[in-house]
């Protein structure tokens, strides 16, 4: 899954006193940022946030980076690149900054494969599209626009059970503003 805790257009999160204490403690004396206390070995940067990032979301693995588009990216180029990616046709937005699903996809070395239509996508339009070729199912979130009426959308855990019947990652972008 990727997106922010805090929704974007209210700038960045303002540190609690105590977190600001220990930057500047740490900020100001040396520090393990990639030394392996207990082995003496060169370590990785991710290990101190991992942990609690994969405790606090129930995910496998977990990396901060700086933004949704980041996340998206490094996603789809790790478990996709010069494969397809199923995407519903209703889910290739653009938001803030020219961020399009589209490009980004096609950034990461992975193929787009549309399925459904604007407003209604269902599950079997995403079994019918699974081919040999394909690494992952995406769902992205539509951000500040909704389509409404004689609309249909698959549902997550659908999604997730059609995933690993068939072996594939499922990348769920949630947007700005939750985890």
């Amino acid at each position: 899954a990727t997106g922010v805790i805090l929704h974007t257009n209210l700038g960045r999160a303002p540190l609690a006193p105590c977190a600001a204490e220990a930057a500047a403690r740490i900020g100001t004396s040396y520090s393990n940022l990639e030394l392996d206390l207990e082995t003496g070995e060169r370590g990785s940067r991710q290990a101190h946030l991992e942990e609690l990032l994969r405790s606090l979301s129930g995910a496998q693995g977990a990396l901060a980076v700086n933004n949704n588009a980041a996340a998206v990216l490094l996603a789809l180029a790790a478990l996709a690149a010069g494969r397809e990616v199923v995407i519903a046709r209703g889910q290739l937005v653009e938001i803030g900054d020219s961020f399009r699903i589209p490009e980004i996809l096609m950034q990461s070395g992975a193929r787009l494969l549309e399925v459904g239509t604007t407003n209604r996508t269902r599950i079997a339009d995403y079994e019918a599209a699974i081919g040999p070729e394909t690494a992952a199912i995406m769902r992205v979130h539509q951000s500040n626009f909704r389509t409404v009426g004689f609309v249909e959308e698959a549902p997550l855990e659908g999604l997730r059970e059609l995933a690993g019947a068939h072996g594939l990652a499922l990348i769920d972008d949630l947007g700005s503003g939750a985890m």
